[in-house]
């Protein structure tokens, strides 16, 4: 599933494409990705309809439309029960080390698990909690309520670092920085700041990539 910087570009993508043109036609080629709702369901509600701006809360994206009765249409984001748990965004103003450390350092879990926990902290997943905490020099194995203030403060100045970056770099992998681990999260990868074998380990049922040597 797309993670937080992917999904904020497709969102600047509809933003600066798709707002205030009457939709003319929906096809829907693969009828899983609806829920509750019909491919025609679908098309009467939007046909016509016009989209008024592109949110973007966690991973997921609202398009609220002019036409009140269409599907779409998105008056609270507690009507979508998902959305409704999802944790602080990350980037936000509001989200200060002071909040990140009393979400982060009461958690006995891995804190590869606590970053990707959606009612936590919201649009972190697989591929940037590896990066986070490659960043931040800590493995992801480790309890995050054993983490110092200290390492909580390099986990917190990392996540800011890597997703805004990431934003910067339009989401696309290849334009990353060559000291990030994410182009070498695969078989046989090799750990960019020191050369040595990344280790792929399952933490809480996901596969976290990282470098034993350079990550404490």
């Amino acid at each position: 599933m797309p993670e937080l910087p992917e999904v904020e570009e497709i969102r600047g993508y509809l933003e600066g494409n798709s707002l205030e043109k009457p939709v003319i036609r929906v096809t829907v080629p693969d009828t899983r990705v609806l829920d509750n709702v019909t491919p025609s369901s679908l098309g009467r509600g939007l046909k016509r309809a016009s989209f008024v701006a592109a949110h973007r809360r966690g991973k997921y994206i609202l398009l609220p439309t002019d036409n009140e009765k269409t599907l779409f249409h998105m008056t609270s984001e507690d009507d979508i029960p998902d959305i409704a748990k999802l944790g602080p965004e990350p980037l936000s103003r509001g989200f200060t080390f002071k909040r990140f450390q009393a979400i982060v350092s009461p958690r006995g879990n891995p804190i590869h698990s606590v970053l990707m926990n959606q009612e936590l902290i919201a649009g972190i997943g697989n591929i940037y909690s590896d990066e986070i905490t490659f960043q931040a020099r800590i493995r992801p194995d480790r309890k995050a309520s054993g983490l110092s203030d200290e390492s909580l403060r390099r986990l917190f100045d990392a996540m800011k670092l890597v997703l805004n970056r990431a934003i910067e770099l339009d989401a696309e992998l290849d334009r990353y920085p060559k000291d990030w681990i994410i182009p070498h999260r695969k078989k046989g990868g090799m750990c960019p700041v020191c050369g040595g074998a990344l280790v792929k380990k399952a933490i809480g049922g996901r596969s976290s990539y990282f470098c034993p040597t350079c990550q404490k």
